[in-house]
């Protein structure tokens, strides 16, 4: 007897250190076939940090941004931390453009996030119909 609230302290320790727990974790991939507002874009990753860095463990994506030409830009992240740069590889003739984006994390709104990700898509007039 007599370490009660030592005991208890530690307790309270482990529970801050729980961010490791993986019930609630998932993943999730969005596309677009229509290049981004590469404005728009930067907008949505970082309101999306704001909201959910602790709960965003991982995201990366491919990206084609509307009057890029044939740069294929990349990002890469671990929560609040983001690599963004343009790709070695450029996007060739006949490849389709397809910006891609995966996010892995707990509690997720997938389609709060697919829905902001979707106002970052460029409509242009002369996209071919489907």
């Amino acid at each position: 007897a007599g370490g009660g609230a030592r005991e208890g302290a530690r307790e309270g320790q482990k529970a801050k250190k729980r961010k490791h727990d993986i019930s609630g974790v998932g993943s999730f991939a969005l596309q677009s076939e229509h290049a981004l507002d590469s404005q728009l874009f930067n907008r949505f990753m970082v309101q999306l940090l704001q909201r959910k860095k602790e709960d965003l463990y991982r995201s990366k994506g491919v990206l084609c941004f509307e009057g890029e030409g044939d740069a294929k830009y990349i990002f890469q992240g671990v929560h609040e931390q983001i690599q963004f740069e343009q790709s070695n590889t450029k996007w060739v003739e006949g490849e389709p453009r397809v910006s891609k984006v995966v996010f892995i994390g707990r509690d997720l709104d997938r389609e709060e996030i697919e829905a902001a990700f979707r106002t970052c898509i460029v409509h242009a007039q002369t996209a071919h119909p489907h």
